[in-house]
Formats: C-alpha cells, sequence, structure tokens
C-alpha cells in the first residue's frame, strides 16, 4: 500500500476508518467466541443421563436369576409322565374342581 504524505488529512482519515474497521472485526470474533462457547456448553448440559436406584438394581439382579432359572420343574414333570404311563397317577376331582373355581373367582 501506498501512503500519501501529501494529502494530510486523508492518511488519518483511512487511519481511522481502518481502526474502526478492525475493533468491528474484533469485536465479531468476540461475539462468535461467546456463542459457539455458549452452545458448547449447552450440548453438554443437555447430555443424557440415567441413574438406577437401589431398587431398580435389584430387580435387574432377580430378572437375571429368573432368566438363568427353568419355567418349570422338569423333575417333577417327569415323574407325573412316569406316573401317568405306569398308571400310578391318581386324579382328585375335588380338589381340582375347587381350585379351577377358585381360580375363576379370583379373576
Amino acid at each position: 500500500m501506498v501512503n500519501n504524505i501529501k494529502n494530510n488529512g486523508f492518511n488519518s482519515a483511512n487511519s481511522a476508518v481502518y481502526q474502526q474497521k478492525d475493533q468491528q472485526l474484533e469485536q465479531t470474533k468476540l461475539e462468535s467466541a461467546k456463542q459457539s462457547s455458549q452452545t458448547d456448553s449447552m450440548k453438554s448440559v443437555n447430555k443424557d443421563s440415567v441413574a438406577l436406584t437401589p431398587q431398580a438394581n435389584q430387580l435387574k439382579e432377580l430378572q437375571k436369576r429368573i432368566g438363568d432359572t427353568d419355567a418349570f420343574d422338569s423333575k417333577k414333570v417327569n415323574d407325573i409322565k412316569q406316573a401317568l404311563s405306569d398308571g400310578q397317577y391318581s386324579i382328585n376331582y375335588d380338589r381340582l374342581a375347587s381350585k379351577l373355581a377358585a381360580f375363576e373367582f379370583e379373576l
């Protein structure tokens, strides 16, 4: 850039304009950095988190234990199958009827 030494007011006016533009640019940069910082802090604040209560942890452990066990007593089922095939299994019809009725009343 060539300085115009002969024109006294021109250089000082240009210098003031350039300084003003530099200040505006710096202000814009600061505002942009501030907004970026606020956005970053908001992102870190908006992260979801979950904390399980002790009861929830106990339920989770119980579900795991239940999942590891059989849904029925296979020994009892095999014993009943064997008794049926041998003809030794007897049915108490009165007891069966009372259990069915109790079940129906609970519904």
